[in-house]
């Protein structure tokens, strides 16, 4: 419940993959996923303010995401954040895999 919190009731998001997202998608994921991978280490790197507004932001940044014994996996995102009831929320993101 604490990591769902941190999204926007209107939140979207593309995948890698070219799937849209939505909120109640967003935790289902979470709940999915909930410890089925064990040792994964997430490195947020290169975040760059794209636009920002009274209300929220759009950041670009590169993610680098290892699990233990495999190859890591790099991709692009972009964030929009907003501020809403006092706190600042995940609206969108769009992931893109980088390749070598």
């Amino acid at each position: 419940e604490a990591l769902i919190a941190r999204f926007a009731v209107d939140f979207t998001m593309i995948t890698p993959g070219g799937i849209c997202l939505d909120y109640p998608a967003l935790g289902a994921f979470f709940q999915a996923q909930r410890a089925c991978r064990p040792g994964l280490v997430i490195m947020v790197e290169h975040i760059d303010l794209v636009a920002e507004w009274p209300e929220g932001a759009a950041l670009r940044y590169r993610e680098r995401q290892q699990l233990p014994g495999q190859a890591e996996t790099v991709r692009w995102s972009t964030v929009i954040l907003k501020r809403e009831r006092g706190r600042i929320v995940w609206r969108h993101l769009h992931e893109t895999t980088a390749t070598a």
